[in-house]
């Protein structure tokens, strides 16, 4: 699926750049994607075509961690395919429940630093706005 969705996906953005680049005139590729916890458009992040994925959301208070369901049952139904998990406690105690929801139960762990760093930069923007 991904061949399919890598070019054409209704999310992806696309920014020539002018003059030379590391990334030649077509620029750097991104996504806006749910649950693609970077925003980098590629087969690793992509919250369309992985079986796994990890989403943060920014809530009122705190964090919203997404992950998708592995039941067989609720693979069929869009509304209960993903678990959504609610994180307000302090800082600290939100970083270990991301670590222990997406390294410690071998979901996915290579999207453990990336949502370690998305969830410093909601917590930076939260606590700039109060």
């Amino acid at each position: 699926m991904w061949p399919i969705v890598r070019e054409t996906s209704c999310f992806a953005i696309k920014r020539k750049v002018n003059g030379r680049s590391g990334m030649g005139k077509a620029g750097p590729r991104f996504t806006t994607e749910p649950n693609n916890i970077t925003g980098i458009n590629s087969f690793k992040y992509s919250g369309i075509v992985n079986a796994k994925t990890v989403g943060l959301s920014q809530a009122e208070k705190g964090v919203v961690l997404t992950k998708k369901s592995r039941k067989p049952t609720r693979l069929n139904k869009p509304n209960n395919l993903y678990n959504n998990i609610s994180l307000t406690k302090d800082f600290r105690r939100v970083a270990n429940a991301i670590v222990k929801e997406t390294q410690a139960n071998y979901y996915r762990p290579d999207l453990t630093k990336a949502a370690l760093a998305k969830w410093s930069l909601i917590h930076k923007a939260q606590k700039r706005s109060k």
